[in-house]
């Protein structure tokens, strides 16, 4: 079938042809730039397991376990010693770079129990670490025992062992 419009020449299945072509072309183009080249990130974190033996003068509760996860940039090795919290209520969060911490005798190891809360994972393990601590346990308050992780995307400060429990 051939038409004849002003003097042109009209093939309407051969226009029909290139009109598809050209949509599948456009179509394919535009496809092609909604496409996301983003390399998926990889997800993993370890998990720690934390024995813990009290010495108090109540009854003794006994050995306990618990479960937490390393710090994102935290080196992932064992560490043993005396655990212990900041020495007054006042730097219980373990937020100020002076925190003082009621950590034992010089040369002994220490790990530093720290309330999750009001900074960064990296600010309370550096200031932790500024007093020696061989490693720190950041605990959850009140959420049943779920685990979080605050990545630390500034790999170089965090130079002690962190866990969040």
């Amino acid at each position: 079938m051939v038409a004849e419009t002003h003097g042109f020449l009209f093939y309407p299945t051969a226009c029909r042809s290139l009109a598809l072509s050209t949509w599948l072309l456009s179509f394919c183009f535009v496809h092609l730039l909604c496409l996301d080249f983003t390399v998926a990130e990889k997800e993993e974190w370890y998990t720690a397991f934390v024995n813990i033996t009290y010495a108090e003068p109540a009854p003794d509760p006994g050995p306990g376990t618990e479960c937490g996860r390393y710090g994102e940039h935290s080196p992932k090795q064992d560490a043993r010693g005396e655990v212990v919290m900041a020495s007054s209520a006042h730097d219980r969060l373990a937020c100020d770079p002076n925190t003082k911490f009621a950590a034992p005798a010089h040369g002994k190891n220490w790990i530093a129990l720290i309330p999750k809360g009001n900074c960064t994972y990296r600010d309370k393990i550096r200031n932790a670490f500024l007093q020696n601590a061989s490693a720190v346990v950041i605990f959850n308050v009140g959420t049943k025992n779920k685990q979080t992780n605050k990545p630390n995307k500034n790999k170089k400060t965090q130079n002690s062992p962190g866990l969040s429990a």
